[in-house]
This record gives structure tokens, sequence and C-alpha cells, in this order.
């Protein structure tokens, strides 16, 4: 067995997975939190740059500077809108994963008290 110099030494102890699921469910949280423009992946990493660049190539388009600039806010609003889809989408998938987890770690739990209380207790 090595020794990693952590409390937890043994891989197959129950609490260290417990421990190990709970850490990274943290983890992956503060994340996200903190570094909001990365957590939407590739896609959103890709929208981002649509917007960045969008008023660049609309200029290359369109020479008239009144459809331009409209054209600049609607690309502005769009990828906005898109960007704020996208959050939304991973963050309902997030609490439904977060509610599969509790679920599934309460029937741990129970497992492990002796199958909660009985009939008419």
């Amino acid at each position: 067995m090595k020794h990693g110099g952590g409390q937890y030494q043994r891989q197959d102890n129950e609490a260290y997975l417990h421990h190990q699921r709970e850490n990274a469910a943290h983890q992956s949280a503060r994340l996200a939190f903190h570094k909001p423009h990365t957590s939407l992946g590739s896609a959103g990493h890709w929208v981002r740059m649509a917007a960045i660049l969008s008023p660049l190539i609309i200029g290359e388009f369109i020479k008239d500077p009144a459809k331009k600039w409209r054209a600049v806010r609607i690309a502005t609003v769009a990828t906005a809108l898109l960007t704020e889809g996208m959050w939304t989408h991973k963050i309902g998938k997030d609490r439904e994963a977060a509610k599969e987890k509790a679920l599934q770690c309460a029937e741990e739990l129970a497992g492990a008290c002796g199958g909660g209380m009985g009939p008419g207790i």
C-alpha cells in the first residue's frame, strides 16, 4: 500500500470514496463560478470568439456605417442570448445531476443504517 501522506490511506474505504465524490462536486462548482467563460466547453469558446470577432467581420462586409452598427448590435445581442441559453442549459443539467446524486447518497446512507425505519415504527 502506498503512503500518500493524506488523511485517507486506503482507496477502497467508503469514507474515502464519499469524500472524493463530494470534493469533486465542490471543486467543479467552484471552477464553474470562477471561470464562467470556460465552463461551457468548446461551444462556449466558439460563441465567445464569434462575439469578439463579429465587429471586425461585419465591418469588412458592410460598408454603410448605419447598417454596420445595426448589424454589430444584433450580433452582440444574439451571442449574449446564445451564451445565456447555453449557461441555463448547463445549470439545469448540473442541478438534475446533483438531485440524482443526492438521492443516490440518501439511498446509500439508508442502506448503511439497516434500511431505514420499519412499518409502524
